[in-house]
């Protein structure tokens, strides 16, 4: 499964279609977790279920089983491929800038633009997966704080370390997941770039000093 949904995914042609057992399987696969995620944006992951998703990706409910133990399995798997991929969208953006506070603003802008461009995804990601069962749940707390290493990095920048409790970037991190989950719920995703100003300010201040944060900050925003 690609990162968005794939929207072209068909039922595979009948009868000799030349395809090998395997090309076959990852296709059906692909499409049950597009499917997954088509419908648990659009209904709630509760409100899902597998007899809707098989008939979405066009997949018998005897295949979906023979690839998932259940709901759950398949929504951790497609959540997986999501969490990879912005990952790796992340991690890439950031390394073509040289110092630290530029490769923050960097993955703070990757990830805003991702979750603005794919509302579907950022109701997936940061609504359900939250909610839908406790193993989702401790999978996203998991991915959220994938990203204190990054962060942590910013101690260099400070005199004295100790100045910052343990957990500040676990708070950083939960407070810019926060801010961006409302948008989300308030319909909003399209707009999660705006954000990006108050969001380099609110991340880079304890490092940096509110004074240089807030011009990194002012950087940041559009001009009018």
């Amino acid at each position: 499964m690609s990162a968005e949904p794939p929207a072209d995914l068909g039922p595979l042609p009948g009868g000799h279609h030349g395809l090998s057992r395997e090309q076959i399987v990852d296709s059906q696969r692909e499409r049950l977790l597009a499917a997954i995620v088509e419908e648990a944006a659009a209904r709630g992951y509760r409100a899902t279920t597998i007899t809707e998703m098989v008939k979405r990706a066009s997949v018998s409910t005897r295949d979906f089983y023979e690839l998932f133990d259940g709901k759950e399995d398949c929504f951790l798997a497609a959540f997986a491929v999501v969490r990879d991929h912005l990952e790796d969208l992340i991690v890439r953006s950031a390394a073509a800038e040289e110092d630290w506070p530029h490769r923050v603003i960097a993955g703070l802008r990757a990830g805003l633009d991702f979750f603005a461009a794919e509302p579907e995804l950022a109701r997936f990601c940061l609504l359900e997966a939250v909610s839908a069962t406790p193993a989702t749940a401790i999978r996203f707390r998991e991915a959220v704080l994938a990203g204190v290493p990054a962060l942590s990095e910013g101690r260099a920048e400070l005199a004295d370390q100790a100045s910052l409790l343990p957990e500040t970037e676990d708070a950083i991190l939960g407070g810019i997941v926060s801010l961006a989950t409302r948008w989300v719920i308030a319909g909003d995703a399209g707009k999660l770039p705006e954000l990006f100003p108050d969001l380099v300010d609110f991340a880079l201040g304890p490092y940096l000093g509110d004074e240089r944060a807030a011009e990194l900050s002012g950087e940041a925003r559009p001009s009018r």
